[in-house]
């Protein structure tokens, strides 16, 4: 072999050797990325879930109290787990004023 040959396959076999370093770190970073993004990901989910749990709880408390307004177990029971619920008395606010009608003489 000449030395031109042996210059070329070394300066190939190192060229080799560092192409295979950096696809070993480019997939260690690749990796590495991933993991973060599922733990915020499932922290996001927790987040989602908790969120959904306090709509519908708040949801159901609402219809509790709309059960309540006809049923005084109901307003008991609500009052008994700390929940004082007061009713106001709703006066319809549209009804036109009625006046009295002038008579018109001919």
């Amino acid at each position: 072999m000449k030395t031109w040959q042996y210059l070329v396959t070394v300066v190939l076999g190192v060229a080799c050797l560092v192409l295979a370093l950096l696809v070993i770190k480019t997939g260690k970073t690749a990796q590495r990325l991933q993991l973060d993004l599922q733990r915020q990901q499932s922290e996001v989910n927790s987040g989602l879930l908790s969120q959904r749990g306090q709509q519908l709880g708040n949801s159901i408390l609402q219809d509790l109290v709309v059960a309540a307004a006809n049923n005084q177990r109901m307003h008991k029971l609500l009052g008994e787990n700390g929940y004082n619920i007061q009713f106001q008395q709703t006066t319809p606010t549209n009804v036109p004023a009625t006046t009295p009608k002038k008579q018109v003489t001919p």
